[in-house]
C-alpha cells in the first residue's frame, strides 16, 4: 500500500480498521500513515521514540500487514477522547484516561456555554492536542492533509455530556491569517455524536464568529461531499429565515451585496444556494454596469416556502446569543 503522491498520510485503503475512542468503538473510513513509523506499517510512530517498547511491541503485538495490500496495518486504534493520545494496547488506554490531565479541565478559553460547550484552542500553544486531533480527523475526512504545522490555527472545539462525562465531540479548525479570510478549514463531527445537529452548530458558531469581526466569510474550499450538504443546509435555512421571517420579510426588493452583508455569507456561496433551491431568476434588465454582487435579486418566496415545508425543517437559529462569549 503506498501513499497518494501530494497528499501526506493518505493511503489507497483504510489501513486502520477500528477506532476505540473512550468508550465508544467504531469504523474508520480513511487510511492515515501519519500514526506509523515511516516505512513499519506494523510500528507506530511514538513507540519508536523508546527502544524498550519497541521490543515489547514485538514480543505482544497482534496480527498486522503481511504484504497483502487489503490487510489492515492494525486492527483498533485506541484513543483518549480527552487529549487524543493513541495506542495499540487497551490496557494502556484504559490507564491513560483515569489519570488523563484534561480530566479535571479541557483547555482553551470558552466561547460558547449553553448544553453545549465550545472552546478556543491554540494550535501554537497546545501543539501536541491540536496535532492529535488532526491525526485523528484524517481517519474521517477524505482531503485532510495538515498534520504538525498548526501552529497558525485555533481549533473551536465543541463539548458535550457523554456517559457522565464533558468530552470533545467535534471541532473546526480555522487558520489565523487567511488571505481569502475564511472562516473556517476543516471540521468533523466525531462519528459516535453525529445526528445531533453539531455540525450545523459549528457552522453558525463560525459565522457568529464572522459577525463579531465585520466580516463576510464563509469556509475554506473545496468541500467535501458532506461538508458541502452541510452547507447548503445551513444557508438555505439562514436564507428562508431572513427573507420568509426576519429582516427583509417585507422587503420588495433587495441587492445580493445587502443580503450577504447582513448574513455574513459570501454572495458566491448565495448565489449556489438560491440556484440548488430552484428559487432565483434573472431578469433581462440587468444592469451590466453594475458588479454581480449588485444585482437585484428575483425570488420566489412561495418556492422558498415550500423548500421549507418539503425539507420539513426548521429555520431557527441553534445558537443563543446570550450564550456566546466572544471578545
Amino acid at each position: 500500500m503506498s501513499d497518494n503522491e501530494g497528499f501526506y498520510g493518505v493511503t489507497q485503503n483504510r489501513n486502520i480498521r477500528r477506532v476505540r475512542l473512550g468508550d465508544n468503538e467504531f469504523d474508520t473510513l480513511y487510511g492515515n500513515s501519519v500514526y506509523f513509523l515511516e516505512g513499519h506499517h506494523d510500528m507506530l510512530g511514538y513507540e519508536a521514540v523508546n527502544a524498550h517498547q519497541r521490543i515489547h511491541h514485538r514480543k505482544h503485538s497482534g496480527p498486522q500487514i503481511n504484504g497483502d495490500t487489503d490487510s489492515y496495518w492494525l486492527d483498533t486504534l485506541y484513543v483518549c477522547d480527552l487529549c487524543f493520545k493513541y495506542t495499540r494496547d487497551e490496557a494502556l488506554l484504559n490507564s491513560h484516561l483515569s489519570v488523563c490531565k484534561h480530566n479535571y479541565r479541557f483547555p482553551g478559553k470558552t466561547m460558547y456555554k449553553d448544553d453545549f460547550i465550545i472552546k478556543k484552542v491554540s494550535g501554537y500553544r497546545h501543539t501536541i492536542l491540536c496535532q492529535n486531533l488532526c491525526l485523528f480527523a484524517k481517519l474521517f475526512l477524505d482531503s485532510k492533509s495538515v498534520y504538525f504545522s498548526i501552529e497558525n490555527f485555533d481549533f473551536y472545539v465543541v463539548l458535550g455530556e457523554s456517559n457522565g462525562r464533558r468530552v470533545p465531540m467535534g471541532f473546526f479548525s480555522k487558520e489565523l491569517l487567511s488571505w481569502d479570510e475564511n472562516n473556517l478549514a476543516c471540521i468533523l463531527i466525531f462519528p459516535p455524536f453525529q445526528r445531533k445537529r453539531l455540525g450545523h452548530l459549528l457552522i453558525e458558531f463560525s459565522y457568529e464568529l464572522s459577525r463579531f469581526e465585520g466580516k463576510v466569510s464563509g469556509p475554506e474550499f473545496p468541500l467535501s461531499a458532506f461538508g458541502k450538504i452541510g452547507y447548503l443546509k445551513y444557508w438555505s435555512k439562514v436564507i428562508c429565515r431572513e427573507l420568509l421571517y426576519g429582516r427583509f420579510k417585507e422587503c420588495q426588493s433587495i441587492t445580493l451585496q445587502k443580503l450577504s452583508k447582513f448574513t455574513c455569507i459570501r454572495a458566491k456561496d448565495l448565489i449556489s444556494t438560491l440556484d440548488y433551491m430552484g428559487s432565483w431568476f434573472t431578469t433581462s434588465d440587468i444592469d451590466e454596469s453594475k458588479s454581480p454582487d449588485q444585482y437585484p435579486l428575483v425570488i420566489s418566496r412561495s418556492v422558498l416556502k415550500q423548500w421549507v415545508k418539503g425539507e420539513s425543517t426548521k429555520c431557527e437559529k441553534l445558537i443563543q446569543e446570550d450564550s456566546l462569549v466572544l471578545y
